[in-house]
């Protein structure tokens, strides 16, 4: 369920409390919180916040792999967890989607938005346009985790470099890198501001974002 990076229970529990370990110190992340968790999988996350928090303010996991989602729903659903399918489209995972993008919530209504391994499936016209949604969702000062491949010296954005990574490339936006300053006036525009970056840590080489929507404008 967590794929090749999670051998076993224990390891899938323990990375899910590690990074609601790094949204408590880096993100803000508190039991008032609401947080959305775009690209929740089969909810990850949601087990992470359950076993470290308990509760927070509210877990909206949403994602677009209605399998997963469906999962979640079955096992992790309980009072202040819930998950929503969108049926938006990616060429990797969900090719027939409708194109009208959604984050699934309403614009100033999430103080932290959690995306892993979300923008490195993502093309360069989706990307900005998502950005500016998770702009719009999150209250002033909130702020979003998210991981994505950027390098200094490449082209703006390339769909599966080749010899890049640990692993071999294949199908659609299988890894999106971006060039990290076409990345970075991305975020600009969207009118989100960069707080911390941290380079090739994360996933098979991802990069960490922590990014605010100011307070004041």
């Amino acid at each position: 369920m967590g794929g090749a990076h999670f051998k076993d229970d224990d390891a899938f529990i323990a990375s899910a409390v590690r990074d609601v370990e790094r949204l408590e110190s880096m993100a803000g992340l508190t039991t008032q919180t609401r947080l959305l968790d775009w690209g929740c999988g089969a909810g990850r996350l949601a087990v992470g916040v359950r076993e470290h928090l308990g509760r927070i303010g509210d877990y909206h996991g949403v994602d677009i792999q209605p399998e997963l989602i469906t999962w979640a729903q079955r096992h992790l659903t309980a009072p202040g967890y819930r998950f929503t399918c969108l049926d938006v489209s990616n060429e990797r995972y969900n090719p027939d989607g409708s194109s009208m993008r959604t984050i699934g919530t309403e614009p100033s209504s999430i103080d932290l938005l959690y995306a892993y391994s979300v923008f490195s499936h993502m093309n360069d016209v989706d990307t900005p346009a998502y950005l500016t949604l998770i702009a719009q969702a999150l209250v002033p000062g909130g702020r979003a985790f998210f991981t994505c491949f950027v390098e200094e010296g490449v082209p703006d954005w390339e769909e599966n470099p080749a010899n890049y990574g640990p692993l071999d490339w294949k199908g659609r936006l299988h890894c999106t890198r971006f060039a990290r300053a076409h990345f970075e006036e991305h975020v600009n525009a969207s009118g989100l501001r960069v707080e911390f970056f941290e380079y090739g840590q994360e996933t098979d080489g991802q990069s960490l974002y922590v990014v605010q929507r100011p307070a004041f404008i």
